[in-house]
C-alpha cells in the first residue's frame, strides 16, 4: 500500500501514514540508504523493526521531498539536522506515521486497540482518573493510553511517569475530537491532544 496520505495541518504542520505492506526488501531497495544507515538498520533486533524503521524513512522523504537524517537525543526524542521541523514518529502493527511540526515540539501516537487493555489500567491511570473512566469502554481507554503516548514524545522527558506525572481531564469519547492533558515533574503544563478512531487504530496528535 505504501502512502495512504500526507496532510498539511494548521500551523503548517504536516502529518504523514504509512501502510506497512511491502516486503524488507523492497523497502530496503526503495530507500537507497548511505553505507552509515545500512549499518544503523543492522542493529534492529528483528525484519519488523527494520520495515517499521525504513517505513518512517520513505513516509519522511514523501512528505519533505527529499532524504532527511533522522537521530536522537540523549532521552531517544528523534530530531531532524536539515529541516525546519521538530518530528514525532509511531508505528502500530501495518500502520507508520510521522507528524511534522514547525516552531515547537511534535508528540504523535498510533495504537492498535486492545480489547484487554483495562487489564493494565493501575499502570498509567491516576486515582482521579480512574473515577471517571468506564473501565468497560476499551476505546476510550485506549485513546487514554495513546494521548498519553503522545504527551510523553511531545515531552521529551524520559522518566515522565504516565499515572503519576500526567491527567487527562474528563471528556466523552468519539470517532474523533480533541482532550485536554496537565503534565510535568515540578511545574505542571496543559496541553491539547487532538485523536482520531479508524479501522481498529487510534490515533493521536498533540496541538
Amino acid at each position: 500500500m505504501g502512502l495512504v496520505y500526507k496532510k498539511i495541518l494548521k500551523g503548517n504542520s504536516l502529518l504523514g501514514l504509512w501502510e506497512i505492506s511491502e516486503t524488507l526488501d523492497a523497502l530496503f531497495e526503495a530507500s537507497r540508504l548511505s553505507s552509515g544507515d545500512e549499518a544503523k538498520l543492522a542493529k534492529k533486533v528483528n525484519n519488523k523493526r527494520k520495515r517499521e524503521s525504513l517505513a518512517v524513512r520513505l513516509l519522511l522523504n514523501d512528505m519533505l521531498g527529499r532524504t532527511h537524517e533522522i537521530r536522537y537525543d540523549e532521552n531517544g526524542k528523534p530530531f531532524l539536522t536539515t529541516a525546519d521541523y521538530t518530528i514525532s514518529i509511531s508505528h502500530s502493527e501495518k500502520y507508520a506515521v510521522v507528524y511534522l511540526v514547525r516552531e515547537k515540539s511534535a508528540g504523535v501516537d498510533i495504537q492498535k486497540i486492545k480489547p484487554d487493555i483495562a487489564k493494565g489500567i493501575d499502570f498509567f491511570l491516576n486515582d482521579d482518573e480512574q473515577l471517571w473512566v468506564n473501565k468497560a469502554d476499551f476505546i476510550l481507554i485506549n485513546i487514554l493510553w495513546s494521548a498519553k503516548e503522545s504527551v510523553y514524545k511531545y515531552a521529551g522527558i524520559k522518566d515522565l511517569d504516565p499515572r503519576n506525572n500526567m491527567t487527562i481531564n474528563p471528556f466523552q469519547a468519539k470517532p474523533d475530537g480533541n482532550l485536554a492533558v496537565s503534565f510535568g515533574k515540578e511545574n505542571m503544563e496543559m496541553i491539547s491532544i487532538q485523536y482520531e478512531v479508524f479501522e481498529d487504530y487510534v490515533l493521536t496528535r498533540t496541538l
